[in-house]
């Protein structure tokens, strides 16, 4: 009768009730994370799967990163290095690689160089995809390693995706998908920055794995330097979470010993960025906010008011890090429970930025131009952290008891409180959707124009093509939601007018283009204009074709090279630089053909100068004439990194090739090299004499780059095979003392 009974109920019992008990008490609560890590994953799966299913021009900076994967792919299948290339069809040129991490788009170069028959957009957009949908991974595995139980992980993980903000560029969605911010590179960082943090903090607590760290905390300097400076600083911390003096001693000579061996790997890429920061723009169109960030008091009130974690809704997660915050608190002696509050608090201090802190957060990150506005991902980061802790309370409460009914109450918390934030993020995801599947739409009904007009620029010779800039009809001038301009550069054209990122000191003189101005078309070698066929062009604006409601125009311009005048030096920085070069535009001497020298420091050895602060006044009294022509340009071959032009000079000249100025480029004139010369506004010059000559422009990184890089990868394998040998010394040392130890 008993085994009937049993049998009864047993048939009445819920299957996944049945599924539970088999479960041995010890294993339901890794059960339970990894079901909540799974839902996690398969949220952003499932919503965030149109970035990778729909393949639309990007209308934020995933136009730029799409475009840098494309060249590093050509870069590779060339046999170039992809670490440092330059980058033609943006902004007047620029090697962004030399200045901008770069890691991020190595593996998708490599798999798009491998699989030729994948598009290049695919690529990056199944890279994205892929990285949103890992993100509660990385947390989940962050959690463990720092030692916090498998479900304090797996709530961490849970309240990951569902942050919220009004585009303060932090962990939500709202930085990374199509109707957001496009940051890329942010976004490997953000998956990386976890796993940095906690294996840093294992190593610096009992001094091994070093060889994890320095891989993981280099991925993360070549992926994003903010978030490189917040794990750096962020391990300096942890160096005091135990105030023990011969514990803060031991932990800081292992933090420098594992920033030596981080350096040495990165130097390849931090040494060029320090040295030739001086032509690294900073754009007079960003505000200031973010380089100062918002001040304490407008911090406080976002963050009370939810606009940190909860814009837009319910402040359920603020709530959370507040609960996290007083969890800490009861546990403050476990180590464990000081670093999220150590993390969190420190980030949301520096977050305050310069209204607070003032000259302070300049000695603190030793740089003027620092975006302090982008510390909110550490800010994210401690909050994602307390809010796991705060959910794990009442899991922690039913684990302890054993019986499997009372899991349904900590179920029903986790469900009540996080509901309403998956059900924004649902929407905003959808919304998404939406304006993916309008442009695509839109993109399909106009595919046939869109792609002769495409076919019929590659069939003309070289040349920048203006589409509008954002501040004019060009932002309005559209197939679906994207704006011809940024479409066209996704398709590979030599694109003008729109700043996709400010490096380049030419990035805000394009801006300040007039297309009434004819000299102005051929100072940025703008050769052809896509508009709408309703919008009036000067004259000198001549119409080739049209397709459908688009026109294709074309322009008399001397092409990517020019022979001009360079009569006048100014030396200065790059603070000086904007003012002088817009007040040059707008005075004579473009039309007399004067391009001033610039000197970023003193000014070359015999040569009168002037400062770039006294340019205006100094413009404003030269008065120049064009002269008798200078020579004519013969032919020119533009390629990725070269630029070749025969001309024939007629009298002393300066030839400049209208691409931006940076140290990297090499000219030679016959076979032998030169010196280069910055001209205005930010382009490469280079003597010329009387005759016909053919000369070579070609951007190269330097050769000590190479040799810091080729460094970096045979430190690895040493540093590893250095810990594989302390380990097994260290295991022979226990094994003799277990020895001893039994024989004694």
């Amino acid at each position: 009768m008993t085994a009937q009974i049993a049998a009864a109920r047993a048939a009445t019992t819920p299957f996944w009730r049945r599924a539970i008990r088999r479960v041995a008490p010890a294993d339901r609560e890794g059960v339970i994370a990894w079901s909540l890590v799974a839902f996690a994953v398969l949220f952003n799966a499932w919503y965030v799967y149109p970035e990778a299913a729909i393949t639309v021009p990007k209308v934020n900076d995933g136009a730029l990163h799409v475009i840098s994967l494309q060249r590093m792919v050509a870069s590779i299948r060339s046999g170039q290095n992809p670490t440092d290339s330059w980058l033609p069809n943006v902004t007047t040129g620029y090697p962004l690689f030399h200045f901008y991490q770069h890691l991020p788009f190595l593996p998708p170069a490599l798999f798009a160089a491998a699989f030729r028959g994948v598009g290049i957009a695919t690529t990056y957009n199944w890279t994205t995809y892929l990285l949103l949908c890992a993100f509660p991974i990385s947390i989940y595995w962050s959690m463990r390693r720092f030692g916090f139980p498998p479900i304090t992980g797996a709530l961490s993980a849970l309240v990951a995706p569902v942050l919220a903000t009004n585009g303060l560029f932090g962990f939500d969605d709202v930085s990374y998908v199509w109707i957001g911010y496009g940051l890329y590179t942010q976004l490997w960082a953000m998956v990386l920055v976890g796993p940095a943090l906690a294996q840093g903090y294992r190593t610096l607590r009992d001094g091994g794995g070093y060889f994890f760290s320095v891989v993981l905390i280099a991925a993360v300097v070549l992926s994003h330097l903010v978030m490189a400076y917040i794990t750096l600083v962020s391990l300096c911390v942890f160096v005091l979470l135990r105030p023990s003096g011969s514990e803060v001693w031991l932990r800081g000579k292992r933090l420098l010993l594992l920033l030596a061996l981080v350096g040495v790997v990165t130097s390849y890429f931090l040494i060029p960025v320090l040295r030739d920061n001086a032509y690294l723009n900073r754009s007079v169109f960003e505000g200031q906010e973010k380089y100062d960030a918002f001040g304490y008091e407008w911090t406080l009130r976002a963050l009370l008011g939810g606009r940190l974690f909860d814009y837009g809704r319910w402040r359920v997660l603020t709530v959370l890090v507040g609960v996290g915050v007083a969890v800490c608190a009861f546990r403050w002696r476990d180590e464990r429970y000081r670093i999220p509050v150590a993390f969190g608090g420190l980030w949301l201090l520096m977050y305050f930025g310069r209204p607070t802190w003032g000259v302070l957060i300049g000695l603190a990150t030793l740089n003027t131009d620092f975006y302090l506005h982008r510390l909110i991902s550490g800010v994210h980061l401690g909050g994602i952290m307390l809010m796991g802790l705060a959910l794990a309370v009442p899991w922690r409460w039913a684990f302890d008891r054993k019986r499997i009914l009372f899991l349904a109450a900590p179920a029903a918390v986790t469900v009540l409180v996080l509901f309403p934030a998956y059900q924004e993020r649902r929407d905003y995801l959808n919304r998404n959707e939406h304006f993916l599947t309008l442009s695509d739409n839109a993109a399909r009904h106009e595919q046939a124009e869109i792609d002769g007009l495409k076919a019929r620029l590659r069939s003309l010779p070289p040349g920048r093509v203006y589409a509008g800039l954002r501040a004019n009809w060009g932002n309005t001038y559209r197939v679906g939601e994207v704006q011809m301009s940024p479409l066209l550069n996704s398709a590979g054209f030599d694109m003008i007018g729109w700043l996709f990122f400010p490096f380049s000191v030419n990035s805000d003189i394009q801006a300040l283009f007039d297309e009434r101005q004819q000299e102005q078309y051929n100072l940025f070698d703008i050769k052809y204009v896509v508009g709408p066929k309703d919008h009036a062009f000067p004259a000198f604006v001549k119409p080739i074709a049209d397709f459908g409601r688009h026109r294709l125009y074309r322009v008399d311009t001397s092409g990517y090279f020019d022979l001009v005048g360079s009569d006048v030096t100014f030396t200065g920085d790059r603070n000086s630089f904007y003012p002088s070069v817009s007040k040059w535009l707008t005075s004579g001497l473009l039309l007399a053909r004067q391009y001033p020298a610039v000197t970023f420091g003193s000014a070359p050895a015999g040569v009168t100068a002037f400062s770039l602060e006294s340019s205006p006044n100094v413009l404003a009294s030269m008065k120049f004439v064009a002269g008798p022509p200078r020579g004519t340009i013969a032919s020119e071959r533009v390629e990725d990194d070269l630029y070749v032009a025969n001309v024939n000079v007629l009298r002393t000249s300066m030839l400049m090739l209208k691409e931006t100025y940076v140290p990297g480029w090499h000219v030679y004139i016959d076979g032998v090299e030169k010196k280069t010369v910055m001209l205005m506004p930010s382009y490469v010059g280079v003597r010329v004499e009387p005759g016909a000559h053919q000369v070579r422009f070609e951007y190269r990184p330097d050769t000590y780059r190479s040799v810091l890089l080729a460094i970096g990868l045979v430190a690895l394998p040493l540093i590893a095979l250095g810990e594989s040998k302390r380990m097994r010394v260290r295991r022979s040392r226990s094994q003799s003392a277990t020895l001893a130890g039994e024989r004694a």
